[in-house]
Formats: C-alpha cells, structure tokens, sequence
C-alpha cells in the first residue's frame, strides 16, 4: 500500500524536481547529472519522486529536446525540438522560452515569454510563487525553482520597451525592481527612460530624486535629457547635459549617427567577461542602447544635443 507523503516531503520533492530541471539545462543533459549523484540519499529523491509522479521522466526528456534545440543548426530544426517537448510536458517554461528567441514578429516573441512565466507560475502553483517571491527579496538568486521566469520576465520587459510599449515595460521593469532593489540587471536606466518616452516626466523625476547618487553614463544622459524635458534649453539643463558629455563623449557621437555602434556580439561578448570601462566606445554603446529611444522620440532633444555640441566646439 502507497503511503501518501507530507507536505514537506512534498514540498522537499518539488524543490528537488526544479533542482533537476536547473541542473539538466545547465549541464547540457540529464546522463550528467546522473553522473553526479554520488550518495544514496541523492537517488533515493528521485526515486521517491519518480513515484510520485509518473510525469517527471515527460518532463526531463520534454528538456532534453530543449537542449537539442539549442544545438540545432537551422530554426526549422529547433522549432521542430521544442515542439516535441511541448507535446511531452505542454508546460514547459524552458520550452517557451526558446520558442520566444526564434519568434519572426515581437508580439509573437512576447506572447512566447509571457506563457513561459504562465508555466512557471502553473507548475509551482500560486503559494509557492508567493513564497519565493518573497524568498527572493531576503537572498535573492538563489532559487532555482524562478530561475526561467525571471529570464523571460526581463525578456519581456526588454521586448516591449524596444518595440514602442512603454507604459506596459515600465510596470514590468517596476516589478522586477521591486524584487530586486540593488538591481543587479542594470534595469533602473531602462524604467527611466521607458517613462521619458512616455512622458511621463514626473514619475521619471521622483525616481531621479530617489536614485541621486547614480552616476553611471546612462542615468546621467536620462537626467539631462529629462531636465531639458523639463525646462527646454536652460543653464542648468545644459550644465546637466554637459556632466554626461564629460563622462563620456562617444555617446552623442553614436546618437547623431557620426558614426556606427561596435557590432553587438563584440559588446555582449566584453560585457559578460567584465564590465565597460568609463568614456569608451563600448560603454558609450551600451548607453544608446538605452537611452537611444528617448532621443529618437523627441526632435526638439536631437536638435538641442546638436546645439550644445556645436556651441562646445566653437567655444574651444
């Protein structure tokens, strides 16, 4: 006779269920993470629950054609994957989440990142969400279990600030922060310019007010672009910009198409292996990135940019 488990057995299994997931994506297969289970308590887990759930091998093979997917040579061939590990576990968040990578159009890319959060959020069940939300606030990164929900969280946010939704990136930016208020993403420029090309100027003050002594190259462009919103073409709104141009003067170069940014797989490339060093190239591209649809949406801060810049060089 089937002794049901407790609910912290259960809850020890489902932990250890997304602790398998995690692992498998990570290490390219579930033959290795075998390999790993050293101690007997480790199979005794997946034993247990491997009984308890006759799903759990669906689900580490719907993964598996997750992993070929991201081998495979041509999109077609990918698709092809995924859609075999959606017809095995058709909550698959690593599932949909690749499928948002290789979508033709944006909102069929945003769709994709919204039902991989929708996954997530089915398969833990809405307690436990809660609970490593607020888990996350206290130690955050570490949990495992919202590893996938928060890639496709920021891929979202990210997806829909690029192609025009501000207001809706804005408040998933928000959240995001409120999560993670020492924003290791580097997320906090992207909410503010989100809200400049909104115009939404007096959020986008209080939060320059709240974040003062930020003074990375993108907040610094923001504020002045932000102050020029503001007040037009004054002294401090000048000051304001100049302090940006001083940090680094490649960006307007960039942002009036002087010249064309590096290529992007050389500055994803730099930027994982460490960050950008003050006043380059690289830095200066990493910053349009992000400040470069605020000053594409308002012509009167091109021609302002353009003056200031002018006005500089006739002076020296």
């Amino acid at each position: 006779m089937l002794m049901t488990p407790s609910a912290d057995t259960r809850r020890s299994l489902e932990q250890f269920r997304h602790l398998l997931f995690h692992l498998q994506m990570e290490c390219g297969s579930i033959h290795h993470i075998l390999r790993f289970f050293k101690d007997e308590a480790s199979f005794q887990h997946f034993d247990a629950l491997k009984a308890l759930d006759p799903n759990l091998m669906p689900q580490l093979l719907a993964r598996e054609h997750v992993l070929e997917a991201r081998k495979s040579d041509t999109p077609d061939k990918a698709r092809e994957h995924l859609q075999a590990a959606l017809e095995l576990d058709p909550q698959c968040p690593e599932a949909c989440l690749e499928l948002a990578t290789l979508s033709e159009s944006p909102e069929a890319s945003m769709m994709w990142y919204q039902r991989s959060m929708d996954a997530t959020l089915m398969l833990l069940g809405p307690e436990r969400m809660a609970e490593l939300m607020e888990d996350f606030r206290l130690k955050p990164w570490i949990q495992v279990e919202t590893h996938t929900w928060f890639k496709a969280k920021v891929s979202l946010s990210e997806k829909l600030f690029r192609n025009g939704y501000y207001e809706t990136a804005a408040l998933h930016f928000r959240e995001i922060l409120e999560l993670n208020p020492t924003d290791d993403l580097e997320l906090r420029p992207y909410l503010l310019t989100a809200l400049l090309c909104d115009h939404q100027l007096a959020d986008a003050r209080r939060l320059v007010d709240d974040f003062n002594e930020n003074f990375s190259t993108k907040w610094l462009f923001c504020r002045a672009f932000l102050r020029f919103m503001e007040e037009g073409d004054t002294r401090n709104a000048r000051r304001t910009l100049q302090r940006a141009l001083q940090r680094n003067l490649w960006v307007p170069v960039f942002l009036l198409g002087v010249e064309e940014m590096p290529p992007a797989r050389l500055m994803e490339h730099r930027k994982k292996s460490k960050p950008f060093k003050h006043g380059t190239r690289l830095e200066a591209a990493d910053c349009v990135k992000c400040v470069g649809l605020a000053f594409c949406e308002d012509a009167k801060l091109q021609l302002w940019l353009w003056e200031v810049l002018k006005g500089s060089y006739q002076e020296s």
